[in-house]
């Protein structure tokens, strides 16, 4: 109850920050897991496949996080209230992970992602995860910081 309280307390930047960061660890995880029950054919007949076209396209889930992002960026732009904002924040969380988690396609132009040059969807996503929890949680500490640097300097 008391992380509720806390939470309540939080400016809306870190309540977005926090959510796109919960939203991104919880999709990016479910994604390996699913792409791997996919890959390795862990449940034969079981719901998870890979989505294939007629005419044989295969379509990452990279394209509906880039579709996502674009929508949740018009959105964020197009709107100034706050409970958009925080609902927003979910979906964007969301888009990254269906997004980074095949970083390395887009970085490549290569479908790399059971390669050794995979790693870098897995590097990317840290990138990802220590910024935004860094300006979730760390920014009274930097904020901090910066007000007793510019305090101190002020003295001098």
């Amino acid at each position: 109850m008391r992380v509720f309280q806390h939470y309540a307390r939080l400016d809306l930047g870190r309540r977005v920050a926090l959510r796109a960061l919960f939203a991104f660890l919880i999709t990016f995880g479910i994604l390996r897991a699913l792409t791997a029950i996919i890959h390795f054919d862990i449940f034969p007949h079981g719901p998870f496949r890979n989505l294939v076209t007629a005419s044989g396209l295969h379509i990452h889930h990279l394209f509906w996080g880039i579709l996502l992002l674009m929508s949740t960026g018009f959105i964020a732009l197009a709107t100034r209230a706050e409970k958009w904002h925080l609902r927003v924040a979910i979906i964007f969380g969301v888009a990254l992970g269906l997004t980074l988690d095949e970083f390395a396609l887009w970085l490549r132009l290569a479908d790399v992602y059971w390669s050794p040059e995979g790693i870098e969807s897995i590097k990317a996503a840290t990138v990802v995860t220590a910024f935004l929890a860094v300006y979730a949680f760390g920014q009274p500490f930097f904020h901090a910081v910066a007000r007793d640097f510019f305090h101190l300097k002020r003295r001098a």
